[in-house]
This record gives C-alpha cells, structure tokens and sequence, in this order.
C-alpha cells in the first residue's frame, strides 16, 4: 500500500506545479483587464467630457460690402467723406434681400451721410451712432425695424426713479436684450461696418 499511495503524492504534487503557472496566468490577465478598464473609463470620460464641452460648430459671419460712399457733409465750409461700408448679415438669404433693395439702401445711406457735419462724425461716440443709424436706414427698405435711441434718452427712459443697483441690472437686461436682438435671425443686418473713413 505504501506503493501506491507514493505515486499518487506524486501526481497531486505535479498537479499542484501545472495548476500554479495557469493560476498565475489567469490573475496576471485578470489584473490587467481590471487596469485597462479603469484606464478607459477615466480616459475614456475625460474625452467624451471634453467633447461635450466644446461648443458646436459656430457658423462663420456673412459680410456683405457695399461700393464706397463720397458726399458732401452739410455746414457752412465744404467738406466731403469718403466712407467704405461692410455690413455683418446672419445668412445669404439676407444678402438676397440686400440685393434686390440695393437701389433703396443705397439712396438711405447717401441721405443720411449727406446730412451729418463735420462736428457730427468727429468722436468715437458720434461714428457709433452713425453705424446704428445706417443699420437703421438699411434695414428699414428690408421691412425691419430697428428704431435707434439716443444713448442718454434710452439710459434715462430705463433708469428713471431707480436707485443705483437697480440702475445697473436695468443696464445688464438691456446690453443682454440687445445681445438677443443682434442674434435674432429676423434681424437682416446685424452690424454695420466702418471700413475707411476719410474727411477732407
């Protein structure tokens, strides 16, 4: 009895020995499919988080450029501008529409720069002006109103009667409203554009 129960020690120990290597394989696998699972999920949602956060395609603006203006500014001593224009629209289907007004558009803008003198078109604050209400003139043979208010008249008609803090959230709600407005679809030109500027 004692004979056999050798070769069967034997054969459990040679068991144990194959078992060993195949156990070490199979955690050493294990391990590793556990690491390159971690490994794709911090990646992996760090990628998609970033893909998710980067904005969508932002449409490229459209410009439109009118043909130079040269027109005598009234007042007493002669004086002519010379003014090139580029019109901000959101799509070409304004453009379309730019063209098909471009006669009404171009007698608005040379009535209106006709009108200004020198001490009109002089300051920062009066060439903005002046760009508001071209976008104004232009606008309006399109159908779109954009009525144009004075910078101290709109201050006074929103502040009026408030204090201080209320003054300035009035002003954030305006500058957003005004935001809205120049992204709105129906509002044909968006910005008008002063791209030369000559008084002589």
């Amino acid at each position: 009895m004692a004979k056999h129960s050798e070769p069967s020690a034997e054969a459990a120990s040679s068991a144990k020995q194959k078992k060993s290597p195949i156990m070490l394989i199979g955690v050493a696998v294990l391990a590793l499919a556990i690491g390159g699972g971690a490994a794709w999920f911090f990646v992996g949602h760090k990628s998609g988080g970033d893909a998710a956060a980067k904005p969508k395609h932002i449409k490229a603006p459209v410009f439109v450029t009118l043909e130079p203006f040269v027109v005598n500014l009234a007042g007493d001593v002669q004086h002519y501008l010379q003014v090139g224009i580029d019109l901000r629209i959101l799509d070409d289907h304004v453009n379309d529409q730019i063209k098909v007004h471009l006669p009404e558009i171009r007698n608005a803008v040379l009535l209106l720069l006709s009108s200004k003198s020198v001490e009109d078109l002089s300051g920062m604050e009066q060439k903005n002006r002046l760009r508001a209400e071209l976008r104004e003139a232009i606008n309006k043979p399109l159908g779109i109103d954009t009525p144009v208010l004075k910078p101290k008249e709109a201050d006074a008609a929103k502040t009026d009667g408030m204090g201080e803090a209320h003054a300035a959230e009035a002003k954030a709600e305006t500058a957003k409203s005004d935001e809205h407005k120049a992204n709105n679809p129906e509002g044909g030109v968006i910005e008008v554009l002063l791209t030369s500027f000559v008084i002589q």
